[in-house]
């Protein structure tokens, strides 16, 4: 009776050391998964925060070159009464409209 009694304690003491193995084993994954999610948001935050600094520069350097490069508008008088008012940047108005690529441009006429 002693020895059966000393294996069922010995079986129990083994089940616990098991047990007390495994959840040892838990807490520290889920320790490492935690500063893992919290690693893991402050680089998210961190992005963020540059992806922010990043356009409110942009943007302050676009108000800053829109007011320094505002023109009057380039108003031209058709022989027809028609008066057009071009608003564009000068750099703009005279860029190209087609590539040297798209080939020769030819004016339209209809034929009726």
């Amino acid at each position: 009776m002693k020895g059966i009694l000393g294996i069922l304690f010995f079986i129990l003491a083994l089940f616990i050391l098991a047990i007390m193995l495994m959840g040892s084993f838990i807490i520290s994954n889920v320790r490492k998964f935690r500063k893992a999610v919290k690693d893991a948001a402050e680089q998210q935050e961190s992005r963020y925060r540059e992806e922010i600094s990043r356009q409110r520069q942009q943007y302050s350097q676009r108000q800053t070159q829109a007011h320094e490069t505002y023109e009057q508008p380039h108003v031209a008088h058709e022989p027809s009464g028609e008066t057009i008012i071009d608003n564009r940047h000068q750099k703009r108005a005279d860029r190209k409209i087609f590539d040297d690529s798209d080939g020769e441009y030819v004016d339209f006429t209809e034929e009726k």
